[in-house]
């Protein structure tokens, strides 16, 4: 696999992913089960700016998105949240996904905390709590999410 992760506009999102952010943020509960004319990131930014929106692509395949999120009240904290579209799940790309941010953010920033929140509804939340310790993620009950020092 090869798999890069590019940095797009909110404009750049594909129908595909816009549903995924869409679809997320129902979940979540941030929006209710209405009909929407206009997916876009004010889905997002109800409780803050996206510092960063990602697309995860393998090879010439577009597998999901990411976006990134400040740490309301924590300087140097950014929350991610990986969205692999639904025929891509499954293979890995959550994993790789993580680590090619990892790498991203270290280039972008001089020193900068990863954070992740698993929800208790969510079905892997086992596997996802696990992978993150096992990849050196610290459980901060404070703050209710996983966070890593990058650097």
């Amino acid at each position: 696999m090869s798999l890069r992760l590019e940095e797009i506009r909110s404009k750049d999102l594909t129908t595909e992913e816009r549903q995924s952010i869409f679809d997320h943020a129902l979940d979540l509960h941030l929006v209710g089960g209405e009909e929407v004319d206009n997916l876009t990131l004010d889905i997002l930014e109800r409780d803050g700016s996206v510092k960063h929106l990602l697309r995860i692509v393998d090879g010439l395949e577009r597998v999901g998105v990411l976006y990134i999120l400040p740490v309301a009240s924590q300087e140097g904290h950014l929350e991610m949240t990986i969205l692999v579209h639904g025929r891509s799940r499954g293979k890995g790309y959550t994993a790789q996904a993580v680590q090619a941010l990892e790498a991203w953010l270290s280039q972008k920033y001089r020193s900068i905390s990863l954070c992740a929140t698993v929800r208790e509804h969510n079905p892997l939340r086992k596997e996802l709590t696990k992978f993150l310790i096992e990849s050196g993620y610290l459980y901060e009950p404070e703050k209710g999410m996983f966070v890593k020092k990058l650097k």
